[in-house]
């Protein structure tokens, strides 16, 4: 069963949908039937891919550990007695 990219043509939501030969497609917002089909890319791993998303996800965590120090300080100053 092929999964679609939608976007509706009445309110401009975009959804995915799995879609079943006969289905008659509607927008999950409006209940629309003017959508449009979107161009999907399909999704591939590759050892590149996989590195620069690993180097993504370290900065990101990086970037999370910073953030929870600097609000573990400041809840610490703020309730020091």
């Amino acid at each position: 069963m092929p999964m679609f990219d939608f976007s509706c043509q009445g309110c401009e939501h975009s959804f995915e949908l799995l879609v079943r030969k006969g289905d008659t497609i509607c927008c999950p917002a409006c209940g629309s039937e003017t959508v449009e089909k979107l161009l999907s890319l399909p999704a591939l791993k590759t050892s590149s891919t996989r590195g620069l998303a690993m180097q993504a996800a370290k900065r990101r965590d990086k970037a999370q550990a910073t953030d929870r120090v600097f609000e573990q300080a400041k809840y610490e100053a703020s309730h020091d007695d």
